[in-house]
């Protein structure tokens, strides 16, 4: 007599999703994009340009040029984490922070936590313990902001630890330690809504054809595979300004372009975007915070302009003549530009902090948090 074939014991998808840690339906593991909390910035182009700014535990990397505004991108979100009653992570690998510079950029110093380290494993593991410390004291899914300054001024143990005269080759130690860095701790900087900020410089690459682009970024392909947003910042010209009487240097017109983003939809290239440096000058540090928007609430359909016309209207009424009055008219009248941003949907702090004020529990718990996560290795 023949033997019955034995019945294949199928487990429910339930039981699967039990046994699997991390796995659930994508309803359910995925923020709605009504929950998803973004940090801004200042700069209302930029937000328009990331598509919302940085979102709570992504990673954004900025490269660019010395003297581009890479560093006044980095303390402007800095500040706009600090007004959203959030805390920002420093390491100062280029030991650039200054107290000056800071307090001119609006920074309160003692919700700033800084590392004076240029070891990327020592980086690891201050920003795991760090952030769960500081995402325990917050109770409002309030920003927690990591900046590294910078990927080019930080290596590996192994490197900073041996003498250059009997130095064993260093070829690729510090493109494994960023890519241990990034795998080991992108998910739980993702659990506690950490948003990383990672600023780069720009490298000439050797034996580039004229098809490929010049220029490449240091510490490997790590930073750029686990960043979700890239920008390169490019400085143009100088902008120069009367200072206590004589013409100096102030600033410098930028172009800021999106290499990779893939939590938005691409937008135009920000170019010619003015930023100052020079705080003894009559306009205040950083970018110029509405530069770009009357094309952004044409864009959006706020305004409208007739081709080859100069009137800026709004259904029937016209709200200026030209772009240089627009402009002005944004800059000056507080009511008209907040009406128009509103409108536009473009992020701000003032719509951040009402979206967390209406989410109504906590985001990034601490107690989610797995064994798997903790590990240091």
């Amino acid at each position: 007599m023949a033997k019955k074939k034995k019945k294949l014991k199928v487990s429910s998808r339930s039981a699967l999703r039990k046994k699997y840690v991390g796995s659930d339906t994508a309803s359910n593991i995925v923020v709605a994009a009504e929950d998803m909390l973004w940090l801004p910035s200042r700069f209302i182009a930029l937000n328009d340009l990331l598509g919302g700014g940085i979102p709570f535990g992504k990673i954004l990397e900025i490269f660019g040029e010395e003297s581009s505004g890479k560093s006044l991108l980095a303390y402007d979100f800095a500040y706009c984490c600090q007004r959203l009653g959030g805390v920002v992570m420093w390491n100062d690998a280029e030991h650039a922070f200054t107290e000056s510079w800071a307090l001119q950029n609006g920074l309160d110093l003692d919700m700033v936590e800084l590392y004076t380290n240029k070891s990327i494993e020592n980086l690891a593991d201050w920003a795991m313990d760090m952030a769960i410390s500081i995402r325990q004291e917050l109770v409002n899914n309030e920003p927690i902001l990591l900046v590294v300054d910078s990927i080019a001024a930080m290596d590996c143990l192994e490197n900073l630890e041996s003498h250059h005269i009997d130095a064993k080759a260093e070829m690729g130690n510090r493109a494994k330690a960023f890519d241990k860095l990034f795998r080991t701790r992108n998910n739980i900087w993702e659990k506690l809504g950490v948003a990383v900020l990672a600023i780069n410089q720009l490298r000439s690459k050797i034996g580039a054809s004229q098809f490929q682009d010049p220029d490449t970024t240091p510490g490997g392909k790590a930073t750029k595979f686990y960043a979700s947003q890239r920008l390169g910042v490019y400085g143009g010209k100088q902008i120069k300004g009367k200072v206590r009487g004589q013409e100096d240097r102030v600033g410098r017109e930028t172009s800021i372009r999106v290499k990779k983003n893939k939590v938005a939809p691409p937008k135009p290239t920000i170019k010619g975007a003015q930023v100052y440096f020079n705080p003894d000058y009559k306009e205040p540090i950083g970018f110029s915070k509405y530069y770009g928007l009357p094309d952004i609430l044409l864009r959006h359909e706020v305004l409208t302009k007739a081709k080859g016309a100069s009137k800026y209207m709004m259904g029937d009424k016209m709200v200026a003549r030209g772009e240089p009055s627009l402009l002005k008219k944004l800059q000056t009248d507080d009511k008209f530009r907040s009406k128009m941003i509103r409108k536009s949907g473009v992020n701000t702090i003032s719509r951040t902090r009402n979206k967390m004020k209406k989410l109504g529990r906590d985001m990034f718990d601490v107690s989610n948090l797995t064994k798997e996560d903790l590990q240091k290795d």
